[in-house]
């Protein structure tokens, strides 16, 4: 991944030190949470997947599981692809170019994953609206955020109870040499989604539910 981003915006980390600590260990955070959850067969997708985390880490974690990565843009999937090859990992490992918006709404790809991951991405009201349309119900979707980021949580009710789903559990966490604690959100679909969600590419986020 470093050396493909030599040539491709990947990631703004590139000592290793820094992918170690912002990328590996930060999403292996989540571990715990996972690992009761994620069972063999299943289909998980990491969502605006971006320089290939934290879904290598899934890869890596659960071998009997397949795991999706998923970017809107072409060069990002393409670099990732030759990435899973390089790993060893392309026969249970994939990636996928597109929105979630429309994912969501595509019959083939709408509630076709049994697990979300997502680090990064958005607003959390708005990854909701991108993730949950994605998950069968009983499925899982866990969401990475800072401090910040944290008192969104308490401004999503309205899009949990829209899109039928509940936050189950809120680890607090704190990387190497960093002050600053990261929280962990993990949310459970209670049920199945309504056809009118996912609103149209850019809706989510410009007008949060």
């Amino acid at each position: 991944m470093l050396q493909i981003n030599e040539n491709l915006n990947l990631t703004k980390w590139t000592d290793d030190n820094d992918v170690l600590t912002h990328h590996l260990l930060d999403s292996a955070r989540a571990l715990p949470l996972l690992a009761p959850r994620v069972v063999p067969s299943q289909h998980w997708l990491d969502l605006g997947t971006g320089c290939g985390f934290p879904g290598a880490v899934l890869i890596a974690a659960f071998p009997q599981a397949q795991v999706t990565l998923l970017d809107s843009v072409a060069k990002k999937t393409t670099a990732l692809e030759d990435c899973l090859q390089a790993a060893g990992w392309i026969e249970r490992a994939k990636t996928l170019t597109g929105r979630a918006e429309d994912l969501g709404q595509n019959l083939p790809t709408r509630e076709a994953w049994d697990g979300v991951v997502a680090r990064a991405v958005a607003d959390f009201r708005v990854v909701l609206e991108y993730g949950i349309p994605l998950l069968k119900t009983g499925g899982y979707l866990v969401n990475w955020m800072t401090a910040d980021q944290l008192k969104i949580v308490d401004k999503s009710s309205r899009a949990l109870q829209l899109l039928d789903a509940k936050i189950i559990q809120k680890m607090e966490y704190k990387l190497p040499g960093l002050e600053q604690p990261r929280y962990l959100i993990l949310v459970e679909k209670l049920g199945k989604t309504s056809g009118g969600y996912p609103r149209a590419a850019g809706k989510a986020s410009k007008n949060p539910l």
